[in-house]
């Protein structure tokens, strides 16, 4: 018995030594292959074909001949769809409840497509990121980063999550779905134009909201206190002095009679013996904020604190002064910071409030300066039909949100109801196709500095409700009432990069004299055009109709269009072609009955064009007209076909000069044609945005010039 047991132990460590060496081998295996895989993806990528830059095109043209397009403009969105109770095809046009994943309900199988670049193409790695210390003029230091092309498995790709992103934004905008990614509370901010100012009286803060009740403001008289001009002498105030100090001071006039200070003190007692009347205040300072200033303000009761006229405000008012305030402490330097009396409204403040003009006692606003920043009233969706708002109900999804996913963006009260759903569709990541290799851009770049998404440019993201804005709208002052969100406008529509086509310059994607700084990015790696990639979109229980929305946005292509993908899109880079290879469908019926066959079959033509035609029907039906005729697609086809004319119009960032500016000095553009004026022929010209396909092109303007 012993024996037998002793045998039966032997012969089981000996089986462990077999397997533990057969596990050592295939993992010796593996390595060996894993080595010489990554050993032939390095002699690959050694013989990649690397290309020179092209070299710029400098333009001929004089300034006043000058015309461009702005990078981005918008796709109009269509009115609400009008959909018969009896039309199921129509109906997945709106919001419906989105079917099960637990069985097979739908069309289920793979769309493989090809993807060609048509300009430089970059997509950004997070790794490998290179960061160089520089040393600014002014003793700054800064970083300057450099980014490489996305890799999968050591090699380029396009990731799955950007691919993702680009077809279903084109998704959205083809099928006129909500908006899927919209901060529709957001209240933006505004700066008052200069003309308006003195609609504001200065006041200090007596008491503020609590319990109910409302806060009080005591109005003030302001007069003029010297403090920059270039001869010292001539300046009642130094350095010495603080924002919300109290001062003692004798109050003049100038020629225009405006009130001046002659003369200012920390104390009564170095005033008492003048002889005039001495007014008690306080000093308000804001600093140089811009080089023509020479004077700050002081404040006080020309009457006595008594005869003050007090007005009220409410929370919400505080509430817009602090948000403002906390905007301004984070955005502006260390010489803002020493200006301010507090980092929030108190009781103290000096400030400036416009009054209600049908109630003089209440305020309407609180301002830091009498040339105020202000918030809206209306937040950004205010201006968006509720029709075009991401969907909040999991029975009310819309086709987007079907098709490629959707999460609940406010809480959900109720735990038990569902707050996401996933998609049907899943992209793989795009790689090389076999000959697709055309090489890469050897030097690496200092691209040009990306402008930042500025809504409260509301000339280029805002249109009239009715009609056009004419001159006398767009000229004088007053944004919250006529160009701004507050006043009887909507949103332009969907933005979209413009694809450039020949129009493309290495002038203007490439930073003047190839600076680096903290304001730019450089890319290395960079596709050229040529390169073919491919990637399979693998769909799973769509509708007919569902199938053929995606096929037709995929063939975008077809009618001329170009897709927009990675970085730099506004400089030019990332047109893309797509084109759909082929369409698998699963039988899942005849898979799960057969031990062999798969059930893969490919689509024929008859079905491929009847899945379009059922979702242009039904796009007919609902908004009355073929869909190649609506606005949203016309918008997309002149914003992504080849530009017409791209050797008159060129296509970059507003700017003052037929040259880029290597400081990126987009905004001196935007100065110049935003001023105002109760005078219009005073006024900038106040361009707005073109409509896509009908613009002839915006001018070049020269920058205000400081006086």
């Amino acid at each position: 018995m012993a024996t037998k047991q002793s045998n039966s132990t032997g012969q089981s460590i000996s089986r462990q030594r077999q397997k533990a060496a057969a596990k050592a081998k295939r993992a010796e295996e593996r390595q060996r292959q894993s080595a010489a895989a990554t050993q032939a993806q390095a002699i690959k990528a050694q013989e990649t074909l690397t290309l020179p830059w092209p070299d710029p095109r400098h333009s001929s043209e004089v300034k006043e001949n000058y015309r461009f397009l702005n990078p981005y403009n918008f796709v109009r969105y269509l009115p609400e769809p009008t959909i018969a109770p009896d039309d199921s095809d129509a109906q997945l046009l709106g919001r419906c409840p989105p079917p099960s994943h637990d069985r097979y309900v739908g069309l289920t199988g793979r769309i493989t497509c090809s993807l060609e670049a048509v300009t430089p193409l970059f997509v950004s790695d997070s790794h490998d990121v290179k960061v160089t210390k520089l040393r600014l003029q002014d003793g700054r230091e800064v970083e300057h980063k450099s980014y490489r092309f996305f890799q999968y498995d050591g090699q380029d790709a396009i990731p799955a999550s950007s691919l993702r992103g680009m077809i279903r934004s084109m998704f959205e905008a083809v099928t006129n779905a909500p908006f899927s990614v919209f901060d529709g509370d957001q209240r933006l901010e505004y700066r008052i134009d200069p003309a308006e100012a003195r609609r504001f009286k200065p006041g200090i803060v007596q008491s503020l909201p609590v319990n109910g009740q409302s806060g009080v403001i005591a109005l003030c008289e302001e007069a003029k206190v010297s403090a920059y001009y270039d001869d010292a002498e001539s300046n009642e105030l130094d350095d010495s002095w603080t924002c919300g100090e109290e001062a003692w001071a004798i109050v003049g006039k100038t020629k225009n009679n405006v009130p001046k200070v002659e003369i200012i003190s920390h104390n009564h007692a170095g005033l008492a013996n003048d002889g005039r009347q001495v007014h008690q205040g306080w000093v308000k300072v804001t600093g140089k904020t811009i080089d023509s200033k020479r004077n700050e303000s002081f404040f006080y009761f020309k009457g006595g604190p008594r005869r003050a006229q007090a007005v009220t405000f409410d929370a919400d008012r505080e509430a817009d002064f602090n948000i403002i305030l906390h905007a301004q402490l984070h955005e502006r330097q260390e010489d803002f910071h020493s200006h301010i009396q507090s980092e929030h409204l108190a009781i103290g403040n000096l400030v400036y409030v416009e009054l209600d003009p049908e109630d003089n006692t209440q305020v309407r606003n609180i301002a830091l300066a009498r040339v105020a920043r202000l918030r809206y009233r209306s937040a950004v969706g205010d201006l968006l039909p509720e029709h075009l708002k991401p969907s909040e109900h999991y029975d009310k999804l819309d086709i987007a949100s079907r098709v490629f996913g959707w999460v609940k963006a406010t809480p959900e009260e109720n735990r038990h109801k569902p707050i996401a759903y996933a998609g049907r569709v899943r992209l793989t990541h795009a790689l090389l196709t076999d000959n697709g290799d055309k090489g890469i851009f050897k030097e690496e770049i200092p691209l040009a500095i990306l402008g930042e998404p500025k809504p409260t440019t509301t000339l280029f993201y805002l249109r009239k409700k009715n009609g056009e804005w004419n001159d006398e709208e767009r000229k004088k002052p007053g944004a919250t009432e006529t160009v701004g969100y507050d006043g009887p406008n909507k949103l332009r529509g969907r933005k979209a990069y413009r694809h450039h086509g020949a129009a493309l310059n290495r002038l203007e994607y490439e930073r003047a004299g190839r600076r680096q700084d903290h304001q730019n990015r450089s890319v290395r790696g960079v596709r050229a055009p040529g390169n073919a990639f491919e990637f399979t979109i693998h769909f799973h229980n769509l509708a007919p109709l569902e199938l053929g929305a995606l096929l037709w946005t995929l063939q975008l292509g077809d009618e001329g269009c170009h897709f927009r993908l990675g970085y730099a899109k506004p400089l030019g880079f990332g047109s893309v072609k797509l084109a759909v290879e082929r369409i698998e469908l699963a039988d899942m019926s005849l898979r799960y009955r057969s031990l062999d066959e798969m059930g893969w079959r490919t689509a024929a033509i008859q079905e491929r064009s009847e899945w379009l035609a059922r979702f242009e029907l039904a796009m007919q039906r609902c908004y009355g007209q073929p869909i190649r005729q609506l606005n949203h697609v016309t918008d997309l086809v002149a914003l992504l076909s080849e530009p017409e004319d791209a050797s008159r119009l060129h296509i970059h960032y507003p700017r003052t000069d037929v040259k880029p500016d290597p400081e990126g000095k987009n905004f001196e553009w935007f100065v110049a044609n935003k001023a105002k004026s109760t005078k219009i022929e005073k006024a900038g010209p106040n361009l707005p945005l073109e409509l896509s396909g009908q613009e002839q092109g915006l001018r070049l303007l020269d920058k205000i010039k400081k006086v």
